[in-house]
């Protein structure tokens, strides 16, 4: 099934036909009841088939702009990105790339190399600590193993969400290196996110807490 940006062409059409008929319902609780019994006679399944149609028409429509529109910003921001010299356009168009592309790691190979030197710098001295965990979670859908050190490091990270994040990065890269730090992080963190995602990434490495 096509997914849209913000979900899925499915329950896309199903939520505008569920709406399409709660409105005729509405529509017909105040139809008087003289004209019922004319409207009942009327081509109501082909304007029904009709209106599926459409509906089913737009939304597929809709979903194929959005991602042409998305490829085109992909490629100025990616374009942005490579000739940046600024560290803060850097990060912002970084930032920008790995958060609208996380499920299309093939499309962030056309921001080059850089990319990961960049996402390495945010999480390890980037003030923001929110951003430092988009870098953390970047390193791990990049998929490189020289995030690997970067990522043992920053489950150091006073912040809670750094940490958690970082966990889980080691968990997509199948750290086996990690799993004695993983599993401290799973039985001692205070923090019940950290736990968690440590958890979740021993999983993924097939080193569950439990085995």
């Amino acid at each position: 099934m096509m997914r849209l940006s913000g979900g899925n062409v499915g329950i896309a059409i199903l939520t505008q036909l569920l709406v399409i008929l709660l409105a005729g319902f509405f529509a017909w609780g105040l139809v008087p009841l003289s004209w019922r019994e004319y409207l009942k006679a009327g081509p109501w399944k082909t304007v029904a088939v009709a209106a599926v149609g459409l509906v089913i028409l737009i939304a597929v429509t809709r979903e194929l702009f959005g991602r042409r529109e998305h490829k085109r910003a992909h490629r100025r921001v990616a374009k942005v990105f490579r000739e940046a010299s600024d560290q803060a356009l850097e990060k912002r168009s970084a930032l920008w790339l790995i958060d609208h592309d996380r499920h299309h790691p093939a499309r962030l190979a056309n921001a080059g190399p850089k990319l990961f030197d960049v996402l390495v710098r945010i999480l390890k001295t980037d003030p923001e600590k929110l951003d430092r965990a988009r870098a953390a979670n970047a390193l791990g859908v990049l998929g490189d193993p020289r995030a690997i050190e970067h990522l043992l490091l920053a489950t150091k990270d006073e912040y809670p969400y750094v940490r958690a994040e970082a966990a889980f990065g080691l968990g997509r890269l199948k750290a086996l290196q990690a799993e004695q730090c993983l599993r401290e992080l799973a039985k001692e963190d205070w923090d019940a996110g950290v736990r968690g995602r440590a958890k979740e990434a021993l999983e993924r490495i097939g080193h569950p807490l439990g085995g």
